[in-house]
């Protein structure tokens, strides 16, 4: 083998990044090459000299730079090599000499580097001599007290040593058999001069043996205490034995067992203190006090608490939403919410923010989608309906005092789910009471606040419960009532409501194959028509969710069912929107349709509702009076003020529309239909001043023009919500154009694309885009 001093160099050589080791000269070590990069170096190596460069990198990655590689490194040759079935080698490789990276001259596909040799300098002298007594006779101590990592066997090392005369060669053999970190090795490796070396190397043996001595000092503390432990396990073993023979033993084995149990529940060190000192107290105790019921259903509460199990977490973002498409249909807001909720969790590990909440209407599936997240992660679900709760202790838990004392709902719900990170549902979170027994939705702030629920405090278990990893899921059917301190803790998530569409993928895909079974049918039982499906949306159910929908789904296939018992029926049975009123009845609601001509002073408004949206007509008729405006209809306040604005916007432009200047000495009657339903909002306002225009001015509004917007005495349009409900009214009811504020227009996104495709949508700044719009004739002066 050539030494460092007659290796003569190549123009440039292969190199290879090593990873957590770095290769001595005079050294020989085994590699495993897997990299890409690594075994183009390799192979192009063996088509030579055998000869690489070996480089230590700064990081653990794969994929590595020139900047991620030290600039000094060791020219070793490999003497023996082998292929091993996945691709990758393993090779035997033997340090020649120390080399400085002058440039690297290849990258790709793999390294190619010129170097120059580095030239150990010794000075010799008596320092330099003692040096390297005392190095080798300390790493003697060493290997005689610890075996190190290394192949060759110790005695076989130590005269080794003692025979290599090289100082430089001594340093580099030491080096490569400590227990020493990268960047340690690096600087060995780095230093040229062998005298600092050498000092290096003695501080490295020196520090190792400090650790040996500490290491040596814990045993034998630790034996000691072994000892101690299983002298106290025998005398325990014979008191116990010395209580069996006098009948004593039943009391005592109830207590060792809490206190076996206690240590083993994985409690923090002050709540185990707690116990432990409650079951000193309880063994003192004599069994007929009345107290030592109560002390031992505590200990069972504090024994049985999920301190430190926890589901094994898993998120799986494919598998996620693959659960929430099979469990929902629609919802695409919703689910991408949760998707991102999770990715950043699995990201992070844990989130301190802020709280899910689902808000919508009944039966939109806020409580079963919190269902299918729990599914999606393989953790717990726990479901508390916080309904009707006016007690601050129903969250917070009774006073020990108190005769028949438990913990809060939520300490409890995580009892029942057997782990401390479970999903946990608040329902119904809107509902929640308060009275003299005090506020339950306040109890809930430091439950649901990210800062604070590492250490819940329940006052039954008086004793801090950390809630951090609980991922804390509420719903609410509206938030007005919902306190503003507990809304600034959640993150709201609408929940809009189904769609008609959407209402007949849900009842085909998940609610019938559900009712078949349950009725004991098979799928083909019964055939649903579209069409019959359809009408049981809209003529038998008025709802955002789905619940009326199958229960009258339901209704049906009761009926058909007892037909097959009755055997007055065949399988296969067809239900169509003609033979729907023998199974449900009359039609329960109808829906408004479009205008059936242009009318003076009647125009089309859109409104929304909690059970979707609906078209109304607005009708303004004039007679003699005293400029009166008569409001009917079950108008709210809004409402009404909606009206006055338009009436009032009108009267200030009656020059610029052409309106009779006396027209102020008429009485004016608004009115909308269906007058038992209230009716209020803004968004009704362009379609009240609309009506009353073509009124004043003789021009019919259009019959397939709907409009939404709130109108300002100025007569600008301002924006409004609720647009995909309106539009989808509009839609059902047949028009052909709807008039909506210009801030709406980004809203379109959210409309089901055949919607878009039948409607024409035209967006207003002011009421002059209004009246050139829906005004049959469009020739109005602009206001």
């Amino acid at each position: 083998m050539s030494d460092g001093n007659h290796l003569n160099l190549k123009e440039e050589l292969p190199l290879i990044p090593l990873k957590n080791v770095v290769l001595f000269p005079r050294v020989a070590i085994p590699l495993l090459v897997q990299r890409a990069k690594s075994i183009g170096s390799l192979d192009y190596a063996l088509s030579q000299d055998r000869l690489v460069i070996f480089v230590a990198q700064k990081n653990i990655y794969d994929d590595v730079d020139q900047k991620d590689l030290f600039k000094i490194g060791t020219v070793g040759r490999i003497f023996e090599i082998h292929k091993l079935p996945d691709g990758t080698s393993k090779v035997h490789v033997e340090g020649i000499a120390r080399v400085r990276i002058k440039e690297f001259s290849q990258v790709s596909p793999f390294f190619k580097a010129r170097v120059e040799l580095i030239e150990p300098k010794y000075a010799s002298g008596i320092e330099t001599e003692a040096l390297l007594r005392t190095t080798v006779e300390q790493f003697r101590k060493l290997v005689e007290v610890r075996n190190l990592p290394m192949s060759t066997t110790f005695p076989e090392l130590i005269d080794a040593l003692e025979q290599v005369k090289d100082p430089q060669q001594i340093v580099d053999l030491i080096a490569i058999n400590l227990n020493l970190e990268l960047l340690d090795q690096q600087e060995i490796l780095e230093t040229t001069d062998v005298s600092a070396a050498l000092k290096k190397i003695n501080f490295y043996i020196g520090r190792e043996l400090e650790i040996m001595d500490a290491e040596k000092k814990v045993v034998r503390e630790t034996r000691k205490q072994l000892g101690k432990m299983q002298k106290e396990m025998f005398l325990r073993e014979q008191m116990k034995s010395i209580e069996k023979e006098l009948g004593l033993d039943g009391e005592k084995g109830e207590i060792e067992t809490l206190r076996a149990k206690i240590k083993a529940a994985g409690m923090p060190k002050d709540t185990e203190a707690k116990a432990l000192k409650e079951l000193g107290r309880l063994e003192k105790m004599s069994s007929f006090s009345p107290e030592v019921s109560y002390l031992r259903t505590y200990l069972d509460w504090l024994v049985e608490l999920p301190w430190s199990r926890k589901s094994t977490a898993k998120i799986d973002l494919k598998e996620a939403e693959k659960i929430l498409n099979d469990d929902h249909y629609g919802l695409k807001k919703v689910k991408e919410r949760i998707l991102e909720y999770l990715a950043v969790q699995k990201q992070v590990g844990k989130i301190r923010g802020p709280i899910l909440c689902f808000v919508g209407p009944p039966g939109t599936g806020k409580t079963s989608i919190g269902r299918s997240i729990a599914r999606a992660l393989g953790r717990k679900f726990v479901r508390v309906s916080l309904g009707g709760m006016r007690d601050e202790a129903e969250i917070r838990g009774h006073r020990r005092t108190y005769v028949g004392a438990l913990p809060g709902r939520i300490v409890q719900g995580v009892n029942t789910a057997g782990t401390r990170n479970p999903i946990f549902m608040l329902d119904e979170l809107d509902k929640i009471g308060m009275d003299f027994r005090g506020d339950p939705s306040a109890a809930l702030l430091e439950a649901l606040d990210p800062e604070q629920n590492f250490a819940f405090s329940d006052h039954y278990l008086e004793v801090p419960f950390d809630l951090s990893d609980v991922m804390f899921i509420a719903t609410a059917n509206m938030l007005d009532t919902v306190p503003p301190a507990l809304r600034d803790r959640l993150e709201i998530i609408e929940f809009p409501g189904y769609t008609e569409d959407e209402k007949l993928h849900i009842v085909k895909k998940f609610l019938l194959p559900k009712l078949f079974k349950e009725h004991g049918l098979k799928e083909n039982s019964i055939r649903f028509n579209d069409q019959a499906l359809k009408d049981i949306i809209r003529k038998h159910t008025r709802e955002a969710g789905v619940r009326d929908l199958e229960r009258q789904t339901a209704t049906i296939i009761r009926k058909i069912t007892r037909k097959f018992v009755e055997k007055k029926v065949k399988a296969g049975l067809a239900v169509t929107p003609q033979t729907l009123h023998s199974y449900l009845g009359p039609v329960r609601f109808t829906h408004q349709e479009a205008e059936t001509k242009d009318e003076i002073g009647v125009s089309t408004g859109l409104a929304w509702t909690p059970v979707g949206g609906e078209v109304m007509s607005i009708e303004a008729s004039r007679m003699p009076g005293k400029g009166k405006l008569l409001l009917t209809g079950h108008l709210g306040e809004v409402m009404k003020e909606s009206v006055q604005a338009a009436l009032s916007f009108a009267r200030s432009t009656a020059a610029k529309l052409g309106i009779k200047e006396d027209f102020y000495k008429e009485d004016i009657h608004v009115h909308v239909p269906s007058g038992a339903i209230p009716k209020d909002g803004p968004s009704a306002g362009i379609a009240m001043a609309a009506a009353i225009i073509s009124l004043l001015t003789g021009n019919p509004v259009r019959k397939d023009v709907g409009m939404t917007g709130e109108v300002t005495l100025r007569g600008k349009v301002l924006g409004i919500g609720g647009v995909k409900e309106k539009i989808l009214a509009a839609h059902r009811a047949g028009l052909k154009t709807v008039i909506m504020p210009a801030e709406n227009e980004k809203d379109l996104e959210d409309i089901p694309r055949e919607v878009r495709r039948d409607l024409k949508f035209k967006f207003a700044k002011t009421m002059d885009d209004v009246l050139k719009l829906a005004l049959k004739n469009n020739r109005v002066p602009r206001v």
